[in-house]
């Protein structure tokens, strides 16, 4: 049976911002800075506690100021989890993630007012969560959450960009939107936000049976359109094949990005039906 998989890479991009989560495992602050033009990969073979948490974070940011801040993000969520095993349904296990999301907002603001050299940084956040039979996903900015089955991906996440927000006021079509400066500006991430300002997720419960959890940074998603990605999950032999040509493709370009995908295949969870969160 197949197992959850995550690559990332530097791409053509002097340090790596990227950082994500995978069943408690994440790129320590050494591994961060000693990225090159290396991919990493991380393995997964953890099916059987009561709650699964996946999360990608891409941070933003001066020199060096990103990877803090997207590593603060995962770090973070990483030790909530003895508090989520202990949890019975999945709305509770969002109301806790949200609560977190908001401590780690106030951590990274507080940071960037406090130390010059991570002036403005933020990150963004997309999580995916397994209780039982239940999910949820949880998304702050432009990291993206998508299900493969059939040969069909569809997008669930939302961007908090201006881009979108065009699209969604009807001011833009999608063949206008290329054309627009500020259509990756974000008006949402980890790092935003004033006193008294509580920063949340959006949610997202989707009913899913089977198929494949794609988490991704816009490393990937601004590199390869959804068709290419519906094309390599269809054509590759496993989710590893899958997950290394996904990005070995997303940072063939002279100005890619740092780039992260996740892979998580829904059947190896399956056997939670029966038992519940």
């Amino acid at each position: 049976m197949e197992k959850p998989v995550c690559y990332s890479h530097i791409g053509k991009r002097p340090n790596h911002e990227d950082n994500f989560l995978i069943n408690g495992l994440y790129l320590t602050s050494d591994e961060q800075k000693k990225m090159s033009d290396n991919c990493c990969c991380f393995v997964t073979d953890d099916t059987r506690s009561k709650v699964h948490l996946f999360a990608i974070s891409d941070g933003m940011g001066g020199h060096n100021a990103g990877e803090v801040a997207s590593r603060i993000c995962v770090e973070k969520l990483a030790e909530t989890g003895k508090v989520l095993q202990s949890c019975s349904y999945i709305k509770e296990v969002v109301a806790y993630l949200q609560s977190s999301v908001a401590e780690i907002n106030a951590i990274v603001c507080e940071k960037s007012r406090n130390h010059g050299e991570l002036k403005g940084m933020g990150a963004t956040l997309v999580l995916f969560v397994i209780c039982g039979a239940d999910y949820a996903i949880l998304n702050i900015g432009d990291s993206r959450a998508y299900h493969f089955n059939n040969d069909a991906l569809i997008q669930i996440t939302k961007d908090h960009t201006e881009g979108q927000r065009m699209l969604d006021l009807g001011l833009l079509t999608r063949k206008e939107l290329s054309g627009f400066p500020a259509r990756k500006n974000l008006n949402r991430y980890i790092g935003y936000g004033q006193n008294g300002y509580v920063l949340q997720a959006d949610e997202y419960y989707p009913i899913l049976d089977n198929g494949v959890m794609l988490l991704c940074s816009d490393g990937i998603s601004d590199y390869l359109p959804d068709s290419r990605i519906s094309e390599i999950l269809h054509s590759a032999n496993n989710l590893e094949s899958a997950g290394k040509q996904l990005i070995n493709e997303a940072v063939a370009s002279h100005n890619a990005d740092n780039a992260t995908v996740m892979l998580i295949p829904l059947r190896s969870f399956l056997y939670n039906k029966k038992r519940g969160c």
